[in-house]
């Protein structure tokens, strides 16, 4: 097993992204114990699991590396739902997914380590809405993380959030997009 993604559940428990390993292992979120393999290995096509994430339906979504696709699961029972994420026209470079995210406005993000992107997909259906982040934005180039903090400063932040950042190659960028205000 080769550990990559990890979550917290809506049940307080702890996912984690087999990685190699192929599955989602569920643990203990209070004593670390190990409870069960979630999603079994090869589950709806997974194929190196490397990013988990429960999504605000309470559905879990997985990157499946070896397959360049994002899966959903049943958050309760992690059985297959579907095959998520549409890389179709901005989002057709989708290759060797590795981490995800739910932004603020709801849309899952999703890096995509072997194009340099970053993806962003409709949060309910899964259609693609932009390559957020181009290969080569501020260098930006096999991005493997990806995280959303808080806005600190006033006035409203669009799409994305004041903070955002991204582990590319044992490399984290902080703070990469800049924030947008709306104009009033």
């Amino acid at each position: 097993m080769d550990p990559e993604g990890i979550t917290r559940g809506p049940d307080g428990n702890i996912y984690v992204a087999g990685g190699d390993g192929k599955d989602v292992l569920k643990f203990n979120g209070t004593t670390g114990a190990f409870i069960k393999e979630f999603v079994d290995a090869g589950s709806g096509g997974l194929t190196s699991a490397r990013g988990v994430a429960f999504g605000p339906d309470g559905n879990l979504y997985v990157t499946s590396f070896g397959t360049n696709q994002v899966l959903e699961y049943n958050g309760m029972i992690g059985a297959f739902i579907a095959s998520f994420a549409l890389a179709t026209g901005a989002c057709s470079g989708l290759s060797l997914p590795r981490d995800l995210t739910f932004g603020p406005n709801g849309n899952l993000f999703v890096t995509s380590f072997g194009s340099g992107d970053v993806f962003e997909f409709n949060g309910s259906t899964g259609a693609c809405v932009s390559n957020f982040i181009p290969a080569g934005t501020g260098g930006l180039g096999g991005p493997t993380f990806i995280l959303f903090g808080e806005s600190t400063g006033g006035g409203t932040t669009v799409p994305e959030p004041s903070s955002l950042a991204l582990g590319a190659c044992g490399l984290a960028v902080v703070g990469a997009m800049r924030k947008r205000r709306e104009l009033q």
